[in-house]
């Protein structure tokens, strides 16, 4: 962090992590992610249908997105699942932002003396 001629050069922190399932993340791992500003977790096993759940234990500070995991089988564990989270304070472009299986692309606006933007995208 630093200021030159009055701007701001902090610059953004970013958390990318294979986390291997995301049920049971205790607060520890939580105060750990709010240390970020662009958190990318991927292998989060979070089906769609548990989202609204989740999203009461996600910190607060940040827009979240949910690429749901897969299921083959009944029976069994999901697979796969990217969770991308974007502090509230940091401009997000949604406009043009891609998302496929298996890929969440994030543009934020990083520069706000002249608007210059940069895209983070996750991928599995």
């Amino acid at each position: 962090m630093g200021k030159k001629n009055g701007e701001d050069k902090r610059g953004l922190k970013l958390l990318f992590w294979n986390i291997e399932g995301l049920k049971k993340k205790d607060n520890l791992f939580w105060d750990y992610v709010k240390n970020f500003d662009f958190v990318g977790l991927t292998e989060t096993w979070i089906l769609g249908r548990d989202w609204n759940k989740l999203k009461d234990v996600l910190p607060k500070e940040f827009r979240w997105k949910l690429q749901g995991a897969k299921k083959e089988k009944c029976k069994g564990r999901a697979k796969d699942g990217i969770i991308t989270g974007v502090k509230k304070d940091i401009k997000e472009i949604e406009e043009g932002a891609i998302e496929m299986e298996g890929m969440v692309e994030r543009k934020l606006t990083v520069n706000k003396k002249n608007g210059e933007s940069a895209k983070y995208i996750v991928e599995e």
